[in-house]
């Protein structure tokens, strides 16, 4: 039996230990993520010799995983016992889909709107050739149309970047739905999160002053010495190119350093998905739901 227990800010070192044995690195399993947004979507975790798996209580019911190194997995019928004939777990990194392929009991199921988009740091600060026109044109209108200062997030920066965040989300307000009021409220204070606990871990950011206001900002973390995951980004739009912006000068003046830049997945938004699409992601990390027969 797997022995659940509440997910909390003391798994903090032991659950890191997990994530970063996992032989891929997925944003969604990064302790800081999973931490962020207990408020909203609580969490129970139960650990076996190499995996972690997680059981939600929230308005996401049911079990997610594993997290952790599936390739040291020398027994996964031990593993699978643990569950029973008509569990769902969701979320399976595709890397453990195929140890499990051709096992009569289980039955995976593609969830394309939980696949995480991975792009090349270099080509996301070159914009060259056809593919990258459009964004390339968008960076060239906010650089050219605006009189704008770059800087890097820093402590003394976030009390003006949540007088942004307040800003922006007004700016919001007129078009939005209860559902999306809810989530984005969860998102706000993920991002209180993380610039609280920002020197626990690996963070980083940027912002855009046009005026000498705030009208863009990014968060990152980095998932492994290859990998940083952009977590939150905002901007104005009605400053032309502002999103792009802030994601070209973040990844010129602090990411070039990362081959891979992950931008989580779309969680079937199709105005999201069009959006992460159209940066020409050059992998994705497909997940998937594994039903017990």
């Amino acid at each position: 039996m797997l022995d659940f227990q509440k997910f909390t800010w003391q798994d903090k070192d032991r659950y890191s230990q997990y994530f970063q044995a996992s032989p891929v690195h997925h944003a969604e399993y990064s302790f800081f993520i999973l931490w962020a947004w207990l408020h909203s979507y609580p969490l129970e975790i139960a650990y076996t010799e190499n995996l972690c798996w997680f059981r939600s209580s929230g308005p996401m019911l049911g079990m997610f995983g594993p997290a952790g190194n599936w390739n040291a997995v020398t027994d996964w019928d031990k593993e699978l016992s643990c569950f029973k004939s008509g569990d769902v777990i969701y979320e399976v990194p595709a890397q453990v889909k195929e140890l499990l392929d051709g096992r009569p009991n289980l039955r995976f199921t593609n969830d394309r709107d939980q696949a995480e988009y991975v792009y090349s740091v270099k080509d996301l600060i070159a914009l060259k050739g056809k593919a990258f026109a459009h964004k390339r044109n968008r960076v060239r209108a906010f650089l050219d149309g605006y009189e704008w200062d770059y800087e890097e997030l820093t402590p003394e920066l976030f009390c003006e970047v949540m007088d942004f965040q307040e800003r922006w989300r007004v700016h919001r307000e007129g078009t939005m739905t209860q559902e999306e009021a809810e989530s984005l409220d969860a998102e706000d204070q993920a991002i209180r999160n993380a610039l609280e606990k920002w020197n626990m871990f690996y963070f980083s950011g940027g912002l855009l002053r046009v005026d000498g206001k705030i009208i863009a900002y990014t968060i990152a973390q980095e998932l492994d010495p290859q990998n940083i995951d952009i977590m939150f980004e905002k901007a104005f739009p009605e400053y032309a190119g502002s999103y792009q912006a802030i994601n070209y000068m973040f990844l010129k003046n602090y990411g070039h350093k990362y081959e891979y830049v992950n931008r989580e997945e779309d969680m079937g938004e199709p105005g999201l998905r069009e959006a992460k699409e159209s940066y020409n992601p050059i992998m994705m990390l497909e997940k998937y739901r594994m039903e017990i027969l």
